[in-house]
């Protein structure tokens, strides 16, 4: 009989697996420190790097064999070559978080340091709390409120506002976080708080980014003319279906919607929005339905018109 005596891979092979098991999480980089940490010595280094089983891709920086050269990788690189606690900032970070608007696409990192730099994509600052750092797509970067603050000379304020709000209405980002990061910064030549404050300033707590910024533009619009301010994403319960308003003013039962042409277009969708409006109809609610193509002279018109006239009181239950 023979004994089953267990493999055991050789050291060479070891520390190699190890150093793909690290490499493989950061998107198949390695350092020159984390190589030595694994036991090779600069000699084993300098016969992979010439067997070119390992790439370099910054300095004392290398890509493992068979990598494919990728966005992701690159900024990763920037932030390993930049030292512990580096993170992807600025257009980077705004790449990461997939902003609406974003600045030219490069690689920014950012490092907490009271010593300036002088390499190319790297900001030193002596503020980044835990709260201003995570981490997207496997890379350390910037949270979506610090990257804002920090973009704030590389966007316009309107471009900061749709940021904002999409980041809002895809839950990626906080009014409350904002206000933090802004209170903990200072302005400078790469950043105008006063724009943050701005931002905030019209966004209070009940502030709602709506469906869209379309949605947003239709609000703005109604509020600039001194109508009434709706309710938005109102909730109503029409027998056994719960629908979401984009603007109600429920006394009055009066609606307005707003449908944009990459949602309520096809065939299904217009079913939809007709059997919707139907049911709403029914239940005592008054539609104005517009599009990009309404004028905002046409919205006010319309608005001020249906508000005049306040239905009777009817049973309707609010979700």
């Amino acid at each position: 009989m023979v004994s089953q005596v267990p493999r055991t891979l050789p050291p060479m092979d070891a520390k190699l697996r190890e150093i793909d098991e690290t490499a493989s999480q950061q998107w198949s980089l390695v350092t020159r420190q984390q190589l030595i940490d694994c036991g090779l010595k600069p000699g084993r280094i300098s016969v992979l790097l010439r067997t070119r089983v390992l790439r370099p891709v910054r300095l004392r920086v290398y890509a493992t064999l068979g990598s494919h050269r990728t966005w992701q990788q690159e900024v990763m690189a920037g932030v390993l070559a930049a030292g512990d606690d580096a993170v992807a900032s600025h257009s980077a970070a705004a790449r990461l978080w997939h902003y609406l608007q974003r600045p030219e696409s490069q690689v920014e990192v950012t490092l907490k340091s009271d010593v300036s730099f002088g390499r190319r994509g790297v900001h030193r600052t002596t503020i980044l709390p835990d709260e201003d750092v995570t981490e997207r797509s496997g890379i350390p970067c910037t949270s979506f409120e610090r990257t804002l603050c920090d973009c704030t000379t590389l966007l316009s304020p309107f471009q900061l506002g749709r940021v904002l709000d999409d980041g809002l209405r895809r839950g990626d980002a906080s009014l409350a976080r904002l206000q933090r990061c802004a209170a903990r910064l200072d302005s400078g030549p790469g950043r105008r708080l006063g724009v943050v404050k701005h931002l905030l300033a019209m966004r209070d707590a009940s502030f709602d980014p709506g469906g869209s910024a379309s949605e947003l533009k239709v609000l703005q619009v109604i509020r600039d003319a001194g109508l009434p301010v709706p309710v938005q994403q109102h909730r109503v319960r029409v027998r056994d279906r719960t629908y979401i308003l984009d603007f109600a003013w429920p006394e009055q039962r009066l609606l307005v919607e707003y449908y944009g042409l990459a949602v309520h277009s096809g065939a299904s969708a217009v079913a939809y929005d007709n059997e919707r409006l139907r049911a709403l109809v029914g239940a005592g609610w008054r539609p104005l339905v517009f599009t990009d193509d309404t004028p905002d002279r046409q919205i006010v018109g319309d608005v001020a018109n249906a508000l005049r006239w306040t239905p009777s009181v009817g049973a309707l239950e609010v979700a």
